[in-house]
């Protein structure tokens, strides 16, 4: 495995499978009043698919979350300090 493809923080591969994002996602699916719209959840992707910060096509470089995982929450914001791309849902 290529050094820069691990994980300083847990010394694992920073790279997620598609598999893996879908049962995380499929797991947080019943909470649902916790969750954005589909719509708002796309536009969340949209954003940070678009962002130079976006690593291995994942991984947010500010907080280091899955960005699939993060764009989910009704409470969660984008963490670009000074020019967040989304913002927390009421």
């Amino acid at each position: 495995m290529n050094q820069r493809n691990i994980c300083k923080g847990c010394s694992e591969s920073v790279i997620v499978t598609e598999g893996a994002i879908r049962e995380l996602l499929d797991e947080i699916e019943k909470d649902v009043e916790l969750l954005v719209s589909d719509e708002v959840y796309q536009a969340r992707l949209s954003a940070c698919k678009s962002c130079d910060s976006l690593q291995y096509g994942t991984t947010c470089a500010h907080s280091g979350c899955m960005v699939s995982y993060r764009a989910k929450f009704k409470n969660k914001s984008c963490p670009q300090a000074g020019n967040p791309k989304w913002h927390k849902v009421s």
